[in-house]
């Protein structure tokens, strides 16, 4: 299917929609949100852009990357983490913010880590987008789900279906580059300019063979 760059407008139009999910429910579960926590970088835009328009100070994140040691070999590492008790308290309830969730896998490993943090907490999933196929992967770890709009990023709808449900085709956001985003579907490790170091001191947290 053929690739386009979302722009600026659009995603303003889909943070607003994201905003105004998570507005209402937690009206109506008359919550208090103790913190966005964004996993870094895709979720960096939507993340701030909720802190802002929910009124909430703490923006505490954490960072999960894919990296591709080998041919064949695919793993999640933790580059950051920064929820605490001593800031939050034993019960939070937070906003946890993705950007553009495929698979959930990272979604779903934040989550058991906040879970294992904060056993207690309650955490409200919100993402501009979301692969349609794996739409529930997270349902079980949150309270709720917000989703801007669907996407096929996964390629495992045929054009048909992506047309009878008003599915738009693959996207990049305007900030991403081309060329990393066609890399980490092959499976490709993509030459971060701080590869090394940051693969050597962060935290492998499962692999996986594909």
């Amino acid at each position: 299917m053929e690739t386009t760059i979302t722009t600026w407008e659009e995603h303003g139009k889909t943070f607003e929609k994201v905003a105004s999910g998570v507005r209402e429910y937690i009206k109506e579960e008359q919550l208090k949100i103790d913190a966005i926590v964004p996993i870094y970088r895709g979720a960096g835009f939507l993340a701030t852009y909720l802190a802002y328009q929910l009124s909430v100070l703490r923006i505490l994140p954490v960072q999960y990357k894919y990296f591709f040691p080998k041919k064949g070999i695919a793993e999640l590492h933790e580059l950051l983490f920064t929820p605490s008790k001593e800031i939050l308290g034993d019960s939070p309830t937070l906003v946890l913010v993705e950007g553009d969730y495929c698979y959930g896998n990272t979604s779903i490993q934040a989550c058991k880590d906040l879970k294992e943090k904060f056993p207690k907490c309650k955490i409200i999933f919100a993402t501009d987008l979301a692969d349609y196929t794996y739409k529930n992967a997270v349902k079980e770890y949150v309270e709720t789900m917000v989703v801007g709009r669907y996407t096929n990023h996964c390629e495992e709808l045929s054009e048909e279906e992506c047309k009878k449900l008003n599915i738009q085709p693959i996207s990049h956001a305007i900030w991403e580059q081309e060329d990393e985003e066609e890399a980490i579907p092959k499976c490709e490790q993509y030459k971060y300019t701080d590869l090394q170091e940051v693969q050597k001191n962060s935290k492998k947290k499962f692999e996986m063979e594909f």
